[in-house]
């Protein structure tokens, strides 16, 4: 790690959560130092303390990251030194605090501003009995309620230690105590009723005054509060903290389930873990509180807090402009498209990244692989994505989109975005065929360049079985088998063969593939140089790459996906420089595959340059010099096939270097030779309550709101949908030991 960075050094104060979703650190003081990133823990901390006159062993050291400043992580060792340094851009904070007193920094999980309230609050005995009420001051402070999540680090905290009941004891201390409103003055009650696992009712429920009383006849538990004045602020008038329960009444009268405020409690747990399952939900909140919830409670419970955490959801589309500007101006060359309706509403988005275009340009096959999937955020967005392939055949990410729809609109729009990164290049376009890409795709990049994805046909093939034709595995199975044949087949000789067999087997599927466009996905109809692409199989590694992030908002999920891109893109350069000779694992093992089955041709020489491979009654002529065989297969892979293998064997010739260019490790390096860089956010502007993106000099920025089609009500599916046609477990019998029935229905007679 090259170069210095600057660092903020906080100490003697606390980090406090403003009402925006900011956090800001109140009092003590705070100094500044560059420091090596290649520094030792214990130098680092040395450097520190040196700054502010203090002792290292008298201090305990956190720091935050970017994505997430409101949570403070330990710093102990060099391990951390080194995640403190990678997971900040130019600057990082670090924050001291006494090691007595180490618990004591937290940050409250609330929407406001919470200072600790002062000292002279009413003292409550173990009893849960007043003893003293004196007076004080007015204030529009809340307490601070402790978060036990805070200061653990995010990878190994435990759910259970963020729904503690012990943390919410002591939410209102006593008579005197002050609120900035009454809604934070309810949230305390509830909080109270978690912890003493009792439930309360409102007696009298106003903004001027509130009355609370335990749910148990007869209980004198009882808080009242007045409002100061004409302000929202709100006093603690009578507090009454004593209970009388029977166990009866223990069992009968827990507390209720309130989305609104029980999703508080586990705003740690999902800073923390934000894939808290609600299974887990369910069995904390019964072991902590007391409570049992459905799943779709927890569910919902889990939504509220991250609608805490992220912002609302209106919100989130109203930094798309200002990242989109930002994305251009960190990684030039970068081609980002937004757009709008005349009500500022969003509409499309489009972002192919400058480390991406030149990659494609340089040195990627040119095909294309376009499909979509949903993403299950707030609202009904359809994401597009577009992936290529570098020279081991593994997935090159060349495009996204994020659109309100998956129409011809939309897709076209998609098209003509992508259309300008490939610039006067022919492509090939593999995609499926649902009715707006069989529409669009042939306008933008003509119609004998639109290759069919064959696993869809495959789909929609299995799909007329099981509704028209066929009963039973086997004859379906035969079925799929001869589909293969047909559409892997790449002499039109063999694919007229496979056609007849076919027909013979049934007329009705030989009619459905002939109707079915077979010059789109068979190999030997296609007109164009596909490079053996039959599928958009790495659309779904695509999909998979980013399977959680697509239940995210729009503006956490492009982050994530850029975060995401560029590990993949250094992941791949540098397993690039492990290579074993010129060419990629995946491109060396269909050579030695082919060259093991070559080596036991016979070959003659035919004329200068072209072989004759016999393979029984069959004779492939092979032309090295023009690197064609009469399979086809060298002319449409670029990989020379199984003949041509043993013809250049047979001269002692050096295979690999028969092998296209675009396979070979410098083409791989000019795929990977550009650079990427995350954009960075310390100052990125906020969202005001009222709607309106400013930065911290108060300067307004062009904002977008949410469009108008939101995602229907209820639990997203995150579970994609099976393929007909996907491998599933082989069931063996365990009486015959056979494959494909299971003891009960074996037809072998027991012996």
């Amino acid at each position: 790690m090259d170069g210095e960075i600057f660092c903020f050094i906080h100490e003697g104060g606390e980090l406090v959560k403003g009402a925006n979703g900011s956090v800001e650190y109140k009092g003590g003081r705070n100094n500044s130092m560059t420091v090596n990133p290649n520094v030792s823990y214990d130098q680092f901390v040395s450097q520190v303390c040196r700054e502010l006159n203090i002792e290292a062993k008298e201090v305990k050291c956190h720091f935050t990251v970017k994505f997430d400043p409101s949570c403070m992580l330990p710093l102990h060792d060099d391990a951390s030194l080194a995640r403190m340094f990678k997971f900040n851009d130019m600057f990082s904070r670090v924050y001291l605090s006494p090691r007595a007193d180490v618990d004591a920094g937290l940050v409250a999980p609330s929407s406001a501003l919470t200072p600790v309230i002062s000292s002279n609050s009413a003292h409550v005995n173990t009893h849960g009995n007043t003893i003293v009420d004196p007076p004080m001051d007015i204030s529009n402070d809340r307490p601070r309620i402790k978060s036990c999540g805070f200061l653990q680090v995010c990878a190994e905290t435990t759910p259970m230690d963020e729904l503690n009941s012990n943390q919410f004891q002591n939410t209102i201390m006593g008579s005197g105590q002050t609120f900035q409103n009454v809604s934070m003055f309810r949230d305390a009650v509830y909080w109270m009723s978690l912890a003493g696992k009792f439930r309360y009712y409102f007696k009298k429920n106003s903004p001027k005054h509130i009355t609370v009383v335990c749910k148990v006849d007869e209980c004198p538990w009882k808080i009242t509060c007045n409002a100061v004045g004409y302000t929202d602020t709100v006093q603690v008038y009578t507090f009454r903290n004593v209970h009388n329960h029977s166990l009866d009444d223990v069992a009968s009268f827990k507390p209720l389930v309130r989305s609104n405020r029980a999703s508080l409690v586990i705003d740690d747990a999902i800073r923390s873990n934000p894939d808290y399952h609600p299974r887990q939900i369910c069995e904390d909140f019964n072991k902590q509180h007391g409570m049992r919830l459905s799943y779709s409670q927890a569910w919902h419970l889990k939504e509220k807090a991250k609608e805490r955490i992220y912002g609302l959801p209106k919100n989130y589309y109203k930094l798309l402009p200002w990242m989109c500007e930002r994305i251009v101006q960190k990684n030039s060359g970068t081609i980002v498209e937004l757009t709008h309706s005349s009500g500022g509403r969003f509409g499309q988005l489009f972002i192919a990244h400058a480390i991406s275009i030149q990659g494609f340009t340089m040195g990627c096959r040119p095909v294309i692989a376009i499909d979509s999937s949903h993403m299950s955020g707030p609202y009904n967005d359809a994401l597009f994505f577009a992936t290529s392939y570098d020279a081991n055949d593994s997935m090159f990410p060349l495009a996204i989109g994020v659109m309100s729809s998956e129409n011809y609109e939309d897709w076209s729009w998609f098209l003509e975005n992508l259309k300008k990164v490939v610039g006067d290049k022919e492509v090939i376009i593999i995609s499926d065929r649902r009715p707006a890409l069989l529409r669009s795709v042939p306008e933008i990049f003509g119609v004998e360049n639109h290759a069919h994805c064959y696993h869809h046909l495959k789909e929609d093939f299995t799909s007329f079985l099981n509704k028209n034709i066929i009963r039973g595995t086997t004859g379906k199975e035969n079925a799929l088998q001869l589909l293969d044949s047909i559409a892997y087949a790449r002499l039109e000789h063999d694919y007229n063969v496979r056609m007849v067999e076919l027909r013979r087997f049934n007329d009705a599927l030989a009619t459905w593939v002939e109707d079915n466009a077979p010059e789109h996905w068979a190999m030997s109809k296609f007109p164009k140089k596909r490079w053996d692409k039959m599928t958009t199989n790495f659309d779904e590694l695509f999909t998979i790459m980013l399977r959680d992030e697509c239940h995210h908002s729009i503006y956490n999920f492009i982050m994530e996906h850029m975060a995401k891109l560029g590990a993949m893109l250094v992941k791949q350069k540098e397993e690039s420089t492990t290579w074993e000779g010129f060419v990629g694992p995946k491109i060396k093992e269909k050579v030695m595959l082919n060259i093991t089955k070559g080596e036991a041709y016979l070959v003659n020489l035919l004329t200068d340059g072209v072989f004759g491979v016999c393979i029984g009654k069959s004779i492939f002529n092979v032309d090295i010099m023009n690197r064609t065989c009469t399979c086809k297969a060298w002319q449409m892979l670029g990989i020379p096939c199984e003949h041509a293998c043993a013809a250049l064997l047979s001269t002692s010739q050096n295979i690999y270097d028969f092998v296209e260019d675009c396979y070979k490790f410098p083409n791989q390096e000019l795929i990977y030779c550009g650079s990427f860089s995350c954009i960075e956010t310390h100052d990125m502007p906020t969202v005001d309550n009222d709607g309106v993106v400013r930065d911290f000099t108060g300067r307004i920025f062009f904002s977008l709101d949410s469009p108008r089609i939101k995602r229907p009500l209820g639990r997203p599916r995150k579970k994609r949908v099976e393929s007909q046609v996907m491998d599933k477990r082989t069931i063996y019998c365990s009486q015959c030991h056979k494959a494909g029935h299971n003891r009960k229905a074996c037809k072998k007679s027991l012996s």
